[in-house]
């Protein structure tokens, strides 16, 4: 284990070095390539079934296979001590791809509705300080209940729709006073950490694209349909500015 992998490890982050072949990558890179535009909206994030079919490819490896083995059964185990039951998977796949024309998708601080979140970079931006790496706060949270697991997603989904300037402010800040720490990620590692108890965001991107693949497992069921509500209205959001995106194309 190298220092940056134990640093990772202090904030509740495991490394699985050298998981996925480069050749995964290549092939899911082209997929995304050759299908991206018809995406709605065009960082990905509602193309749950293409991030289906790309870890589907991804478990066809004895090593990702073993890894997503090996978290899952570590944060069943903790679900089970934390909740006094154990959680039924409810996996949620996830496809993000950001560059410097959805900065709207950056410096969102947020605690995850799931317990184990894996995390499968694809692709790196350009290197720079605004590069799309990951932000993990040091401080996880101990009480959790419904009442204020909602309360305080409510009032984090109130800052993600700040200024994008008010925004990365608030990130740069934490970040000068040490309160949370940039993950720099490797195409070919998968990081798994417990995004229920940890905030966490992503710096933006100003060159090139990042691109990464997302899993989630074990909802504890926290959110009193909170969690539904607010998925609904950013659906709905992204159809309408798409839709307004495509007038502007077709005037004269």
């Amino acid at each position: 284990m190298n220092e940056s992998e134990r640093d990772f490890q202090d904030l509740g982050v495991t490394v699985f070095a050298g998981v996925v072949p480069n050749s995964a990558l290549q092939n899911i890179n082209a997929i995304i390539d050759a299908t991206r535009h018809q995406w709605q909206p065009a960082d990905g994030r509602r193309e749950s079934k293409l991030a289906l079919l790309f870890v589907e490819l991804l478990r066809k490896s004895d090593a990702f296979r073993a890894t997503e083995a090996k978290a899952c059964e570590a944060s069943q185990r903790w679900a089970t001590q934390k909740f006094g039951r154990a959680l039924a998977l409810n996996r949620l796949y996830v496809l993000r791809c950001v560059n410097r024309d959805t900065s709207s998708q950056s410096h969102l601080r947020h605690f995850d509705s799931h317990v184990l979140t894996l995390l499968i970079p694809l692709r790196l931006a350009h290197s720079g300080e605004q590069n799309g790496d990951l932000i993990m706060y040091k401080k996880q949270r101990d009480s959790i209940s419904l009442v204020r697991n909602v309360l305080t997603k409510a009032s984090l989904v109130l800052q993600q729709h700040l200024p994008f300037r008010a925004r990365r402010a608030r990130v740069r800040r934490d970040m000068l006073s040490k309160r949370c720490v940039r993950v720099a990620c490797e195409p070919g590692n998968v990081y798994s950490f417990n995004g229920f108890i940890t905030m966490h965001a992503n710096l933006a991107v100003d060159a090139g694209e990042r691109r990464s693949l997302i899993i989630h497992y074990y909802d504890p069921g926290l959110t009193a349909g909170f969690r539904s509500a607010t998925r609904a209205l950013r659906s709905l959001n992204d159809r309408l500015r798409y839709k307004t995106h495509t007038r502007r194309n077709r005037s004269p």
